[in-house]
């Protein structure tokens, strides 16, 4: 692998030991896939900082980066921890708050920001073209595809390396050769945030390349965010081009195959997973976070429309939609609502585990029965709360 005089520097150890390991970690993954340099990174997310998740060997890897020194070298973000930050959940475990907070800890001393949410885009949008080191699939798939910024799935540790670093090597999403799409898919109807699950999931279980998306009329961003959650939730896929909202330039087309779907097509190919009405044990909305537009937009919903309770409803947002709309979260609990901030029930523990559970989130369909074994269907917002959103 090719290295500039800086990077030659940084393995030398002359910006110290750790920082020396962290790139010499880089440049041997890199090297592995294939990677001729390193190029520099803008923003870097961490993702698997939940102790459910990353366990006792995970919060001792990331003290002992803190304790020999270690400095994030970009702007970095981090994801969802395990536990609700309001510490005020009748749903979220808090078994492992100590251990949680340790690892928050280790990861602040290091200069990774608080954010913990999986949106690091709404807190710092990526250009075109732009590198970057980011866990956290839906967050990824989001920068490709609606973004036009080069990154691949990092793994939380190689994440916070490059964060460490500023560097990541230059091989898959990076490289504008590696970004064409395959497969053209042209879907007949509008969407909203049910279908846009569905086709994600479709397009995860069913679409092995990178898919060139034909929507018509164009999908809002919170449709966006669904399906391309669902797609990279179910089949591992980091750029879904959609025509007319993924950037120019940022991706080519060698089209193999061509497919149309409607709207129905869908609806009978996942009518297993469609909740049929009735009541529920759990509603889940915020998979991924709601930004404040969205947790808006379903109070707006609540307000304007009669709203009976069919049972306890949860949504998740991050912490700097808590900060921003504290009296929205209020009104939402007088409801009856529960908001948990900082986390998600997909990397948390349940106090109890609930019956029926519904959610308009195909990402949050697929971890929710296969982490936790839970009874998941599928639902349009307006459905879940009974009234147009």
């Amino acid at each position: 692998m090719y290295l500039t005089r800086e990077q030659e520097r940084i393995l030398a150890g002359e910006e110290g030991w750790v920082k020396a390991k962290a790139l010499k970690v880089i440049v041997r993954v890199g090297e592995a896939l294939g990677a001729d340099r390193l190029v520099k990174i803008r923003h870097a997310h961490v993702s698997g900082i939940s102790y459910t998740n990353i366990g006792e060997p995970g919060l001792k890897f990331l003290e002992e980066l803190a304790s020999s020194g270690a400095e994030t070298a970009v702007y970095t973000t981090s994801n969802p921890t395990c536990v609700d930050l309001t510490g005020e959940s009748s749903l979220i475990d808090y078994s492992y708050l100590e251990q949680q907070l340790l690892v928050n800890k280790a990861l602040e001393k290091m200069r990774v920001k608080p954010t913990y949410t999986c949106l690091p885009y709404m807190l710092r949008a990526p250009a075109p073209h732009e590198h970057l080191a980011w866990g956290e699939s839906n967050a990824v798939a989001m920068a490709n595809s609606f973004y036009g910024a080069r990154t691949n799935r990092e793994g939380g540790p190689i994440a916070l390396l490059a964060s460490i670093t500023g560097y990541i090597y230059d091989a898959g999403l990076h490289k504008i050769e590696e970004r064409t799409a395959r497969v053209m898919i042209r879907f007949y109807d509008q969407l909203d945030d049910l279908t846009a699950s569905l086709l994600g999931l479709w397009i995860g279980e069913t679409v092995n390349n990178i898919p060139l998306l034909e929507l018509t009329p164009r999908p809002s961003i919170h449709e966006i965010k669904l399906l391309l959650a669902s797609a990279a939730a179910t089949g591992s896929h980091a750029l879904v081009v959609i025509r007319g909202v993924t950037p120019p330039r940022t991706y080519g087309e060698d089209i193999v195959d061509k497919i149309s779907l409607r709207r129905e097509d869908l609806l009978k190919n996942y009518r297993d997973y469609l909740w049929s009405g009735g009541d529920y044990d759990l509603a889940y909305i915020g998979c991924p976070h709601l930004s404040g537009a969205e947790m808006l937009r379903i109070m707006q919903s609540l307000e304007k429309w009669l709203w009976k309770t069919r049972g306890k409803m949860i949504l998740s947002i991050p912490p700097i939609v808590s900060s921003v709309f504290a009296r929205e979260l209020e009104i939402l609990k007088k409801k009856g609502i529960e908001v948990i901030v900082g986390t998600c029930p997909v990397v948390t523990r349940f106090k109890y585990k609930p019956g029926l559970v519904v959610t308009n989130s195909g990402k949050a369909f697929f971890y929710l029965r296969r982490l936790h074994k839970l009874d998941v269907y599928l639902a349009s917002i307006e459905d879940i709360i009974g009234a147009k959103y």
